[in-house]
């Protein structure tokens, strides 16, 4: 029987050790049976606000053998230089991040579940203005 492992999207929760806002992609790692699997779902919940879940592909499941945790997250800061607190800037590089292994349609639902997620928290959010940028020419 093959293996089925989860990707789970969300946001992850502040707190002592977290202490920046940002998206989170936790990568299931071993599968895990019964109650064993109910506990890592409930650890994995107290670290981040799970918005959608889908199951990986052969190819995002290759590396999973050689890693030493139940988990694997990967994070996009809100404060990121790249990010600059936009909300928008951050569903597009964790929707580029996917391009490989994700088709367009599911995409956009897990762009989303984390928009609904990120607003429902943040009533008062308002995408940040940039100023005019002018692209520089040398000489």
């Amino acid at each position: 029987m093959k293996k089925r492992l989860k990707v789970f999207y969300g946001w992850s929760k502040i707190n002592k050790i977290q202490k920046r806002e940002a998206i989170a992609v936790a990568f299931e790692n071993e599968e895990l049976a019964g109650d064993e699997c109910r506990r890592s779902g409930k650890s994995l919940r107290k670290t981040m606000i799970v918005c959608y879940e889908r199951y990986q592909t052969d190819a995002e499941m290759s590396d999973a053998p050689f890693k030493n945790r139940v988990f694997t997250v990967y994070y996009v800061f809100l404060d990121d230089k790249a990010v600059k607190g936009s909300l928008e800037r951050a569903l597009k590089i964790n929707s580029e991040s996917d391009k490989n292994h994700v088709d367009i349609e599911e995409r956009k639902r897990i762009s989303e579940k984390l928009r609904a997620a990120f607003i429902a928290s943040h009533r008062d959010y308002k995408e940040p203005t940039r100023e005019l940028e002018l692209p520089f020419v040398p000489g």
